[in-house]
């Protein structure tokens, strides 16, 4: 069973997991090997606390459970980072799946949760970056009514060229 639920402080130490396994397991060829040998998981672990104990403005994170354990989670900050925007659009930060748990509907579920939490704050827009090489989550976004703005940028962490991809309330498929 599948179950989306709202993440606790208690859940920093699964997200950060799950977060180096998945840059570990989707980036190779995209990011450089040294870099995904040493992940700054220390930072990640501080940073995803304090969010988790003391979001900012209507930011909020979610989990997902599979069978009981956790599969992946879902950052978003409301609204977004990039000036550029208007105030109504918000931004999927993280959103990451235990590589164990790909293909089952985990992604697709979180997204889709998100997407109602934003409808409920009554963001009209959602914007997230992805790697440019990044064809599998380029694909499982335009499926969920992601197409690029325009935007580019260089990921320092990275080291790769990120993109930036936008959609309106309209236009995600139907739930």
């Amino acid at each position: 069973m599948l179950r989306i639920r709202p993440a606790t402080l208690d859940d920093t130490e699964a997200i950060v997991s799950v977060t180096a396994s998945a840059w570990r397991e989707a980036y190779p060829g995209i990011v450089r090997p040294e870099r995904l040998a040493d992940l700054p998981v220390a930072r990640w672990r501080h940073e995803i606390s304090v969010g988790l104990r003391r979001p900012v403005n209507d930011a909020f994170t979610q989990v997902a459970e599979l069978e009981g354990q956790f599969a992946g989670y879902a950052y978003v900050m409301a609204p977004a980072r990039d000036g550029d925007l208007t105030p109504a659009a918000a931004e999927l930060v993280a959103m990451y799946v235990d590589p164990s748990r790909w293909r089952q509907g985990v992604g697709s579920a979180l997204m889709g949760a998100v997407i109602e939490r934003l409808d409920e704050l009554e963001y009209t827009e959602v914007v997230l970056w992805v790697f440019r090489e990044n064809r599998a989550a380029r694909r499982f976004y335009k499926r969920h009514g992601f197409k690029p703005d325009g935007s580019e940028r260089f990921h320092p962490l990275a080291e790769a060229e990120a993109v930036r991809l936008q959609a309106r309330s309209g236009a995600f498929p139907a739930k």
